[in-house]
């Protein structure tokens, strides 16, 4: 079935945080695979911690197996939840082979959007190949409100029209870098901060699955 994965070159800008509460959201109401990608097996780690979860999930760094791990999920679940390594590796790319939907986290700093051009421009790549698969969504992820540099990083991606710019905002929040120490997801945390980071989540999957149609 449908295969969403979560790339980005650069570490620390909220893929694996993103991965989680995605799979997390979806198993509500369909059934999930989780695959944890990358080296550091920080999701799938933190998905151990977690007393309620009601998906499958697993760590596999081998393209090959990673590949073969994919296509097994695909015929297992719904859905099937990337969460990608902080490189372009050939991981990467056998992630981009056979997802339907790919977001990129982007953080608003100019180091940070510099690194999203190449894993876009690998993505495109892909696409020619794949007739225009997989689609894409960009968001923002770590933003901190009412900054000109969030507003900066906005312009400059919505000014490449190749790549959709998601509306929803994931901000800064100490409660979303917290979760995986806590071995919760935000959705499960009553704290008015988690429960307004847990709204951004639902706002900006929601817009991702309209990508999907």
């Amino acid at each position: 079935m449908t295969v969403i994965s979560l790339v980005n070159q650069k570490g620390g800008c909220g893929k694996s945080t993103t991965a989680v509460h995605f799979a997390y959201w979806l198993s509500q109401d369909k059934s999930v695979s989780f695959i944890d990608a990358d080296s550091q097996e920080s999701s799938s780690g933190w998905l151990a911690q977690l007393d309620s979860v009601n998906f499958s999930y697993q760590a596999i760094l081998d393209p090959e197996a990673l590949f073969d791990a994919i296509e097994v999920a695909q015929e297992q679940s719904d859905l099937v939840v990337v969460d990608g390594p902080g490189s372009l590796s050939e991981v990467t790319k056998t992630i981009l082979d056979l997802s339907d939907l790919t977001l990129v986290p982007c953080q608003p700093s100019g180091l940070d959007l510099s690194s999203s051009n190449q894993i876009l421009q690998v993505i495109r790549q892909r696409q020619k190949v794949r007739q225009g698969r997989p689609l894409v969504g960009l968001f923002l992820s770590r933003g901190v409100k009412n900054t000109i540099l969030l507003r900066e990083a906005q312009q400059a991606l919505k000014a490449d029209q190749r790549f959709p710019l998601l509306n929803t905002i994931i901000y800064q929040r100490q409660c979303i870098s917290d979760a995986p120490v806590q071995g919760a997801t935000v959705f499960e945390n009553s704290s008015s901060s988690a429960q307004a980071a847990a709204k951004d989540y639902v706002s900006l999957f929601q817009e991702a699955l309209k990508i999907l149609g």
